[in-house]
């Protein structure tokens, strides 16, 4: 009997012990959790910190951006470098030799040069086309005295500053190679209009003075 009494307190405390094992494993689990959302927040803290520090980069390349923007848009508006805009603005497109040969003097001087850089930009916008600026720098008469390099008795429009360093800054995605094609074949479209325009000048004439 006694016997028994001393394995039924043994088996109580077995099975308390074992009741103390598993509520010690519920905390550890219960730990674990918690470490565990501890560790996420912290990855995660750590990925925003990284995205951060991304967006603060971003937003400080934007201002470089924004502030190069804002000083053209200033020489544009007329806050900087003004009378230099206004008189290019005058001047274009050039109407003869002589023409260009005074716009060559002026962007000798380095902020009248700037003015010029800044007023093609504006001119070409986001666009790669070369012939419409060169529309609105030269007139089609004005263009017949010239070619690329100055063959056959015409002037060199690849000695010019106005085309060999602003035209070709303004444009400086293209390779050497492809602005000088599309120079090229905006002077010969530009030669072609001319022509057009004489014939049919001279057409008139001559319907003109048959009707009489």
């Amino acid at each position: 009997m006694e016997t028994l009494k001393v394995v039924l307190k043994t088996q109580n405390e077995l099975i308390e012990g074992i009741n103390i094992i598993n509520h010690n494993q519920t905390t550890i689990v219960q730990n674990q959790i918690q470490i565990s959302e501890v560790l996420e927040q912290v990855q995660q803290n750590a990925v925003n910190k990284s995205e951060m520090e991304a967006q603060n980069m971003m937003l400080r390349e934007c201002k470089v951006v924004a502030k190069k923007i804002e000083r053209s848009v200033c020489r544009m508006t007329g806050e900087i470098s003004d009378k230099n805009l206004d008189d290019i603005a005058s001047s274009l497109p050039l109407q003869s030799d002589c023409a260009v040969d005074l716009m060559e003097t002026k962007l000798r001087d380095p902020e009248y040069a700037q003015a010029m850089a800044t007023y093609i930009i504006k001119l070409k916008g986001v666009s790669e086309d070369v012939g419409s600026v060169i529309k609105h720098l030269f007139t089609d008469e004005t263009l017949l005295q010239f070619n690329w390099d100055g063959r056959w008795e015409r002037k060199p429009l690849n000695k010019l500053i106005l085309v060999d360093t602003i035209l070709r800054d303004a444009y400086n995605k293209k390779g050497a190679v492809e602005l000088e094609k599309d120079i090229k074949k905006a002077v010969e479209l530009s030669h072609h209009r001319l022509r057009q325009t004489n014939f049919l000048t001279k057409k008139s004439k001559n319907t003109s003075s048959g009707n009489l």
